[in-house]
């Protein structure tokens, strides 16, 4: 597995616009390390065993290489995926590319341009959303410092609603954290919104939901099982549909619908407000 940068590069932007994103130390990294080698070997220990069987020890080590392959193709796709494997979920570290605050993609982990935070020490890099893009304008171009991670804008006025599979009915009046038993982080503002899922299928902190003027923005924050959206276009017609990349920030209108694992929410708005909500609705702080 790949191997970070961190005494060359110490942080990642987001970590610079908000300290509480807290590198991980080298003892941890080197750890997580470890950890993924030997998941990616761990096959090779059934060659011994089929040698036993009387298989031919070609044989052998070529399904073990197979396993070895396999382990680390897996291990490589949940860590661009989510920034994380099962040993660093273990160990509650996330790695994020130096120049995008995303899951590092194949060049960024080919390049070594990673970086990893540590989760129990301080904030989630993911869960530090992006602000709206800024419109352009027209004139002469003017050097200017990219932007870097802000908190959520004040959400616009409107009531909007999210219609669980079952039944149950809750308001959204400002950002929300969705998930299994979602919780805050040193700073966070936003509501939580527990879903209840016997089946696991929703991660514990899932996504985040941001109340604006024409849609409900949809952030996944690197959920397990990923998140899917699907909403009707600015006029009203097409149906767009796509997966969420942790980290991704998607615009979702009326009448759209939000997968979290097993669960599906359909997103609607009313014009006047209820007070109905059902067991679970938003809590505050």
């Amino acid at each position: 597995m790949s191997s970070d940068t961190l005494l060359r590069h110490p942080l990642t932007r987001a970590a610079e616009a908000s300290p509480a994103v807290v590198p991980a130390l080298p003892g941890r990294r080197l750890l997580a390390l470890v950890g993924e080698t030997v998941t990616v070997l761990a096959p090779l220990l059934v060659v011994p065993l089929l040698g036993l069987t009387g298989l031919p020890l070609g044989w052998a080590w070529a399904a073990g290489s197979l396993g070895v392959v396999a382990a680390a193709a897996a291990l490589a796709g949940d860590l661009t995926r989510t920034g994380r494997t099962p040993v660093r979920r273990l160990l509650g570290l996330r790695t994020v590319a130096l120049d995008g605050e995303l899951p590092p993609g194949p060049a960024a982990l080919l390049g070594r341009r990673v970086v990893t935070a540590d989760l129990r020490a301080g904030r989630d890099p993911l869960l530090i959303v992006p602000g709206p893009p800024q419109p352009r304008t027209r004139g002469p171009r003017t050097a200017e410092p990219r932007p870097g991670w802000r908190p959520p804008v004040t959400p616009a006025s409107g009531t909007w609603r999210l219609e669980l599979d079952d039944g149950g009915e809750f308001e959204l009046t400002r950002s929300t954290l969705l998930g299994r038993d979602p919780r805050h982080s040193d700073g966070d503002a936003h509501a939580l919104l527990a879903i209840p899922d016997l089946s696991r299928s929703i991660s514990r902190v899932h996504a985040l939901v941001e109340p604006a003027g024409d849609c409900l923005w949809l952030t996944d924050v690197g959920a397990t099982n990923g998140t899917r959206a699907a909403s009707p276009s600015a006029s009203g017609g097409t149906v767009i549909e796509r997966w969420l990349r942790p980290g991704e920030r998607a615009a979702v209108r009326a009448g759209g619908t939000i997968h979290l694992g097993d669960r599906v929410l359909r997103v609607t708005r009313s014009t006047t407000t209820s007070s109905r909500r059902a067991p679970g609705a938003p809590r505050g702080d």
